[in-house]
């Protein structure tokens, strides 16, 4: 009996043995399962990961050409504000030579009305000596009164020469 009851004894060890592998088979192969879970979440992490970099990646490619055009743009916009500048120095030139000019004129249109007043001045300063002097001429003369009337006087009294004749 011994040897049954020693038996049993390896048999039952070898049960329990047995047991203990396969539940430590169990445990392990849960143990992977869930590592292989694991594996895959983060693979799947991984993938999304990439994903997200090449949006933006995308991204950043589609901005920088955005930019690539707005730099374009700007330096375009730089080259026709250059030129506008450069015809607008030219349109202040000709306008600084047309007000230099109309100074210039205001200046002649200044001066040709000093003149005009002047000789306005002197116009009528002229008059006035030629009415007078036509006064002097219609008045008769206090000398032409003893006068004779003879030859000589048409020389000292015209008035009365004109009177003589009429």
């Amino acid at each position: 009996m011994e040897r049954k009851s020693c038996s049993s004894l390896i048999l039952c060890l070898v049960l329990f043995m047995i047991m203990g592998l396969v539940g430590f088979i169990h445990i392990k192969k849960e143990m992977v399962n869930k590592l292989i879970n694991e594996v895959e979440f983060s693979e799947a992490e991984v993938r999304e990961k990439d994903l997200d970099i090449n949006n933006y990646g995308l991204a950043v490619e589609h901005t920088q050409k955005e930019i690539d055009n707005a730099d374009k743009e700007v330096k375009e916009l730089k080259d026709e504000v250059g030129k506008l500048n450069s015809a607008k120095e030219e349109k202040d030139k000709e306008v600084k030579a047309c007000k230099d000019s109309v100074a210039g004129l205001n200046n002649d249109v200044a001066a040709m009305e000093k003149e005009k007043i002047d000789i306005d001045g002197k116009k009528t300063k002229w008059n006035e000596e030629i009415n007078g002097l036509k006064q002097k001429l219609q008045d008769q003369s206090p000398v032409c009164a003893f006068v004779k009337k003879d030859a000589n006087i048409k020389d000292l009294c015209p008035q009365i020469q004109t009177v003589a004749q009429a």
